[in-house]
């Protein structure tokens, strides 16, 4: 159990025009502007803010926990968080799994966010998914292993990251 709830600090770049993964996990979606990532019960499961800005609102919605990763999974218990962020509102979905049965926030309405910091954390497997402004563009692809706050899931239309 000690190993599951484990978190490892974690390193964010900064970068205006990316936007990082809110989960550890594999891509298992890039469909209709939405980045989803599956956790399984050996992935890290606490989330982090994919992009700084300010939390506009936050719904916890019940629902069922069959498999996160089941098309299906749309009636299982989830909590909403809208980050408002220069480039526009970004939506983060965390999705109870099987297995779950909470799914706890760090984050109250009104608070300031920066990339890569903690938002929450849902136990025993599940999902999350990031919806992504409209401008920008998925760098990820379904099957692409991911880290929360470390991995750049989608960059702004037209921006090149410098190479070092």
């Amino acid at each position: 159990m000690v190993w599951f709830f484990r978190d490892p600090d974690r390193t964010t770049k900064i970068c205006d025009h990316c936007l990082f993964s809110a989960a550890d996990g594999k891509v298992i979606d890039v469909s209709n502007g939405k980045v989803c990532v599956f956790m399984n019960i050996h992935n890290v499961h606490v989330n982090r803010a994919p992009i700084s800005g300010k939390i506009r609102s936050i719904e916890h919605k019940k629902g069922g926990h069959i498999p996160a990763f089941n098309k299906d999974s749309d009636r299982n218990e989830r909590t909403i968080t809208i980050i408002e962020s220069s480039h526009g509102d970004v939506e983060v979905t965390q999705i109870a799994g099987v297995l779950v049965r909470r799914i706890v926030s760090y984050l109250q309405e009104g608070d300031e966010v920066v990339s890569g910091q903690k938002i929450g954390m849902i136990r025993f497997g599940s999902r999350v998914d990031v919806s992504l402004p409209s401008n920008f563009e998925i760098s990820c692809k379904v099957g692409d292993r991911v880290y929360a706050g470390e991995s750049m899931i989608a960059k702004e239309k037209g921006f090149r990251r410098k190479q070092k």
